[in-house]
């Protein structure tokens, strides 16, 4: 009977880790550090970044003092059409800077 359980244990640690989707909160921040190093070389060190306000689904509004713009998160395209398992891969598509 022990060696059964240290065989199941074994096998259980060999797996190694499985690949989940990550908790919303951890996909939040995600999303906002990806939003951030998208946009932070357009603003530059004239526009420090002030605020990163989520506006809707997969949109967000970037703010430095007059200046904004409009950043929206896109699903990568999965390879043949099957669902993937782990964390969502996305893309971050900035709009253009508008300050005034």
């Amino acid at each position: 009977m022990r060696h059964l359980f240290l065989s199941g244990m074994a096998l259980i640690l060999a797996a190694g880790p499985a690949l989940a989707a990550l908790p919303p909160h951890f996909q939040r921040q995600a999303e906002i550090e990806a939003v951030l190093a998208a946009v932070v070389e357009t603003f530059g060190i004239s526009n420090p970044i002030d605020g990163i306000v989520m506006t809707g689904e997969d949109a967000f509004e970037v703010t430095s003092g007059t200046c904004k713009m409009d950043v929206t998160i896109v699903d990568q395209p999965s390879s043949g059409g099957a669902m993937m398992v782990g964390p969502r891969q996305f893309d971050v598509e900035a709009g253009e800077l508008v300050c005034g």
